[in-house]
């Protein structure tokens, strides 16, 4: 029998990873089986242990390969620090609503786990890479003038998060048709953000 070389090993990974990446979509960790795993790869079980130990292993391997691959949001040098985040907040809500790999694996971070540490760590350092972002454009956002040098910064930055999801909740989980949610989404955050141009209300 010819021997397996590490260009083979890798190809089964993938296709171990791009299957379990659909069977944790539909069916989250608790209900998911290597069996399921391995029969929607088209692979053995055997052949599926061969390369993961567990279901963990592979739901921790698919979400790192998925997070790692994605693109940076990319800043239009046209736009200004306030409008750059209005955009990375739209470029978020696609990320988590629009049929991708990372739409996937995020719901399936967010809805599918059952709180194991090792799949909480990777929810935690995805919204670490999104808070780093949001802070970054608030810090422009101040030298550029926009906003106050001595607003709230750890506030309007918990404002900023809450906008994205307040947002993706309306557009995902609302009534709107195709045609709106988009449109919508843009005003939903076009019109929170002003907000972080006016005063603080102090009671």
């Amino acid at each position: 029998m010819a021997r397996k070389t590490k260009e083979d090993a890798q190809k089964t990974r993938d296709q171990i990873l791009d299957a379990a990446e659909h069977v944790f979509y539909r069916k989250g960790f608790t209900l998911t089986t290597m069996a399921d795993i391995a029969e929607a790869a088209e692979l053995s079980r055997g052949a599926v242990y061969g390369h993961y130990k567990g279901k963990l292993e592979v739901a921790t391997a698919m979400a790192e390969r998925v997070i790692e691959t994605v693109s940076p949001f990319q800043l239009q040098p046209t736009l200004a620090a306030l409008g750059n985040l209005k955009q990375y907040c739209l470029h978020e809500i696609r990320s988590y609503i629009e049929p991708s790999s990372i739409q996937r694996v995020l719901f399936f971070l967010y809805i599918g786990i059952d709180d194991s540490p090792e799949l909480l760590q990777l929810r935690f350092a995805w919204e670490k890479k999104r808070i780093t972002q949001i802070d970054s454009l608030l810090k422009q956002a101040i030298t550029q003038g926009e906003l106050s040098a001595d607003i709230d910064f750890d506030l309007i930055s918990l404002y900023c998060q809450s906008v994205i999801e307040g947002v993706f909740s309306i557009i995902y989980f609302g009534s709107l048709s195709e045609t709106q949610r988009w449109q919508r989404a843009e005003q939903l955050c076009e019109y929170g953000l002003q907000r972080l141009s006016m005063p603080l209300f102090q009671p």
